[in-house]
């Protein structure tokens, strides 16, 4: 049963059914309420098979953009998780290391709470993805956590 017919309760026929109950109080022959029923479910079998297509289309389209950000030879985005983990160290060296030094504790520079959330959990994230890729229980989700291609289909994790 599609997802569409999940969301009309049941699908066409039941929705023809409830529709079909307001047209019986309404003085029309036998054959016109049939009639009228069979156009009914007519044209919302149609507007359901242009809703799936329009689904199928946009999750189509989507698994594209995936392909494609995949397959692109820019190393650089491949290595973006470790960059933040790198750029997010280099800020605390220089506002709890360079700062004071240069500056002899003159200016008391605090990183924001914000910072330490954000990359605390970009770095907890990347982290416990390496680890568990290292142990060799690489699968689909560590691959994209870590970003690395540690995990292929039919492939074990070597070394």
């Amino acid at each position: 049963m599609s997802i569409f017919k999940k969301l009309l309760g049941g699908g066409v026929s039941t929705l023809v059914d409830s529709v079909s109950g307001v047209v019986d109080k309404f003085t029309l022959s036998k054959e016109e309420k049939q009639q009228f029923k069979l156009e009914m479910q007519s044209r919302l079998m149609q507007m359901e098979q242009q809703l799936q297509e329009s689904y199928q289309k946009e999750l189509d389209t989507r698994a594209e953009v995936i392909k494609a950000e995949l397959a692109q030879g820019d190393l650089y985005t491949k290595r973006a998780r470790p960059t933040i983990v790198y750029a997010g160290l280099l800020f605390i060296f220089i506002v709890y290391v360079l700062v004071p030094i240069f500056t002899g504790d003159k200016l008391d520079i605090q990183l924001p709470q914000e910072f330490w959330w954000a990359w605390g959990t970009v770095v907890g994230v990347y982290g416990v993805g390496r680890s568990f890729e290292k142990a060799g229980a690489a699968s689909k989700v560590t691959s994209m956590i870590t970003g690395s291609k540690a995990y292929k289909a039919g492939e074990e994790v070597k070394g």
